[in-house]
């Protein structure tokens, strides 16, 4: 369905990835279907996503509110992830680490059940909007895309399950188990395109027929904007020093969000429109760090985004 806002635009919303993080971006969207006044995907012609970014994503091109999703978050965070809060101590650390050395942190079966209640048995050419989801096929070391059957030439995907694809783009290595689409198995899609803006472009452009100068895309963050270890940097930091507290990863995310924000704005200047907010560093946040205080921080910054984003500068992206 193209957006009926401006027929001579092809608008993309893109959504980065970030696990529990991804409370921030859903805040965000709710309140942007709010004051849409329908659902969020019927005023985009593409969407895209990565790891919990995919979630959302899928979200929208089903028509799923919003609204539920920041419930999911809220209600069901700790049993897709813990209750537990950030380590804080070298041994606590050191325990943590210790539940992903022989298998994944979490089973994903939590998370399944409530994919298996908004998706049911819908497959992705059941789709209400074109999506785009980024993961990798483990087996081959190869990048995928998942997509909607919004092209002549489908690449097949038609028939795979939303909730299949959704728990692939999302299975972070060491946090979540490998999921098997097909006959092949795949792990998050965070592992190349955390920030799946230029996936989307080259969708729209290469596949989809829009040309760049009609291209105009929102793009959403998970809240690591200028990520900073909340303690000292080691210079000579080992596996306990990168690895714990989700160091590695949440540079890796920042970083990949950072080039892909300058990539795309070189590309579609004053078309191109980045929300995020900064990393809170002594927050406690952790991309599986689902407490109480967590979601606050999040929904606080979701909001304070929105504050503080000009209205007729964000309609123009709706």
């Amino acid at each position: 369905m193209p957006n009926q806002a401006n027929p001579n635009e092809f608008r993309i919303l893109a959504l980065s990835g970030g696990g529990y993080l991804g409370l921030y971006t859903a805040v965000v969207l709710a309140e942007l279907e709010k004051r849409a006044g329908e659902p969020l995907g019927r005023r985009f012609d593409l969407l895209a996503g990565t790891s919990v970014g995919g979630l959302l994503a899928m979200a929208l091109a089903f028509e799923v509110p919003m609204a539920e999703i920041v419930r999911l978050f809220v209600e069901r965070g700790e049993e897709v992830f813990s209750s537990r809060g950030l380590p804080g101590g070298r041994v606590t650390r050191l325990l943590d680490m210790t539940r992903s050395v022989l298998g994944p942190k979490y089973s994903g079966e939590a998370l399944r059940r409530e994919l298996a209640r908004h998706f049911g048995e819908r497959t992705m050419g059941d789709a209400r909007h074109a999506v785009v989801v980024p993961a990798v096929d483990v087996g081959a070391s190869r990048t995928k895309v998942f997509k909607t059957p919004h092209t002549q030439g489908s690449l097949g995907d038609e028939g795979l399950s939303a909730v299949d694809v959704t728990l692939a783009t999302c299975a972070a290595p060491a946090y979540f188990p490998c999921v098997k689409v097909g006959e092949r198995l795949y792990a998050d899609g965070g592992l190349f395109a955390v920030a799946p803006d230029q996936v989307a472009l080259h969708e729209a452009q290469h596949f989809m027929g829009a040309k760049q100068a009609r291209v105009r895309m929102l793009s959403i963050g998970t809240a690591t904007r200028g990520f900073q270890p909340a303690d000292s940097i080691d210079p000579e930091a080992g596996a306990v020093g990168w690895l714990s507290e989700g160091r590695l990863i949440l540079t890796l995310i920042s970083v990949q969000q950072q080039h892909v924000q300058a990539v795309m704005e070189d590309l579609l200047e004053d078309r191109y429109l980045r929300l995020d907010a900064d990393w809170p560093a002594q927050a406690g946040l952790g991309i599986d760090v689902a407490t109480p205080e967590a979601a606050k921080t999040l929904i606080a910054l979701g909001e304070k985004t929105l504050r503080t984003t000009e209205r007729e500068r964000l309609a123009a992206f709706l």
